[in-house]
């Protein structure tokens, strides 16, 4: 069987390595722009993480497996590039948020703080300033690259899921035994 030359972890590494350099590239694209902080951004780089995994399954069924893919074949493959996607994607975080922090911390905390005020305009001066000081606690690049990580692993989880469901193609010629 063609599977065994070519495991779908292979498969799934080189396809998360173009993924995370797509977004990476994006994180970097929104960056120069000065966007990085808008909410349309996650949407565009989950849109890209989607046809990314989609994209990988359809290779996988149709380059290694004849056409023909289960639905838990699809989801570990499309799981696995996501995971290697997010790997990548958390290293670099963590040296942007190393060498540029600063800035970008800055920029969060303000929208941060932009947002909550908006959504609880009741709030006083001081549970303003706890609430903000407690995000700051969450603002080292070390705890945002493990959450960064965590959130990409789960988002692909769920994208897989969800993909798999159209991926898969069941062989139909092969006769079940009764």
């Amino acid at each position: 069987m063609e599977n065994e030359k070519y495991p779908s972890w292979k498969h799934a590494m080189t396809y998360g390595l173009y993924i995370g350099i797509a977004l990476i590239v994006l994180s970097l694209v929104y960056y120069l722009l000065d966007v990085y902080a808008e909410k349309w951004t996650g949407y565009i780089s989950y849109v890209v993480l989607l046809l990314g995994i989609i994209f990988s399954q359809i290779k996988y069924r149709d380059d290694r497996l004849g056409g023909y893919i289960t639905f838990g074949q699809s989801f570990s493959t499309g799981f696995l590039t996501g995971l290697f996607a997010a790997v990548l994607t958390a290293i670099f975080s963590y040296f942007f948020i190393s060498y540029l922090g600063e800035d970008f911390i800055d920029t969060l905390l303000q929208k941060s703080e932009e947002a909550m005020i908006e959504a609880r305009p009741n709030m006083s001066d001081d549970q303003i300033e706890q609430s903000m000081n407690m995000a700051r606690k969450f603002m080292s690049p070390g705890i945002m690259t493990i959450f960064s990580f965590l959130g990409s692993t789960v988002v692909s989880l769920i994208l897989a899921l969800i993909a798999a469901i159209f991926t898969k193609r069941a062989d139909n010629s092969i006769e079940p035994t009764v």
